[in-house]
This record gives structure tokens, C-alpha cells and sequence, in this order.
């Protein structure tokens, strides 16, 4: 009777895995994915809505301490937990996925609203630079921080042509 060893995660899918140890993510085609706008989004966490809020100011929604400067009124914004055609601008630090996201002038990387708003500090959230200020994303230059998210975008787009 051959006895089981235990092994570590790493060991197991990196070192001493075979093939058949190894599973794809399983990724149905046509699911209907749920994207939510923020006002649910702030009701489903029990967030408080006082702190995510923009004020229309010179043209612009921007917050109190005018760090973020955007076109897109909060109740347009849509959130997604996977990837999808509308909402296919990813946060890397919330690992969400939006169809408006925000980039810091200094380091340009990219941020979404909620989480520029809910950690509210002085300095940047990537380079730590003093003199930040957030605004949105430029259409021609989105980075994918994922890469497997970043293939299914890609292969989204193939499957258009």
C-alpha cells in the first residue's frame, strides 16, 4: 500500500506536479456576468456613500482635496469581478475590473475610482510622490495588469474581426 506524502502548494503545481495535477480555470462561454454600478456596490459592502463622493467643479468631478479630476460622474461607473467587453479596465489593487478608470500623473498607473477615493492619502499609490493628482485614463495607452484576464480582452477583440 503506497503511502500519500504531503506536499507544500508550490511543490505540488511548481516542482513535483505532472500534467494531469494541473487545472485550467474553468471559463464557460456566453455566462451572463454581473456588473454592477457603484451605488450597489457601496450598498452590498455597507459602505459609507458620504466618503465616495465627487463634486462638479470647473467642468470636472473632483473630490475635496482636488487629487482626482475625471468627466465620469460616480453613478456611470460600472464594476465587474471578470473581464467583459464594457467594463475592460483593470484596478490593480482591488483586481476589479471598470469602464472608467483613473492614472496618476506622476507614474502613470492606472487606479479605479473607489479605490482612489476610499485610500485617500497626500502621496501617490504606487511611486509615493508628493505632488499627485489623479485623472482619467488615456483610451490609447491601458495597461493590463493580468495576463490571464489580458488574453480572454485579447481574445475578445479577435473575436470581433
Amino acid at each position: 500500500m503506497e503511502k500519500s506524502r504531503k506536499v507544500s502548494f508550490f511543490q505540488k503545481y511548481f516542482c513535483c506536479g505532472t500534467q494531469s495535477d494541473i487545472q485550467e480555470p474553468k471559463t464557460a462561454t456566453n455566462t451572463y456576468i454581473k456588473t454592477t454600478t457603484i451605488s450597489e456596490y457601496l450598498n452590498s459592502n455597507e459602505k459609507d456613500p458620504s466618503l465616495y463622493s465627487l463634486y462638479f467643479v470647473d467642468g470636472c468631478y473632483q473630490d475635496k482635496v482636488r487629487k482626482i479630476k475625471t468627466e465620469h460622474p460616480l453613478k456611470d461607473l460600472l464594476i465587474s469581478e471578470t473581464l467583459t467587453e464594457i467594463t475592460h479596465l483593470s484596478c490593480p489593487i482591488c483586481f476589479r475590473y471598470f469602464n472608467y478608470i483613473l492614472t496618476s500623473c506622476c507614474c502613470i498607473n492606472q487606479i479605479c475610482h473607489i479605490c482612489a477615493l476610499e485610500f485617500q492619502r497626500s502621496k501617490c499609490h504606487f511611486c509615493l510622490n508628493e505632488i499627485c493628482t489623479y485623472n482619467d485614463a488615456d483610451s490609447t495607452t491601458q495597461k493590463i495588469y493580468t495576463d490571464s484576464q489580458g488574453m480572454q480582452l485579447i481574445a475578445l477583440k479577435l473575436q470581433k474581426h
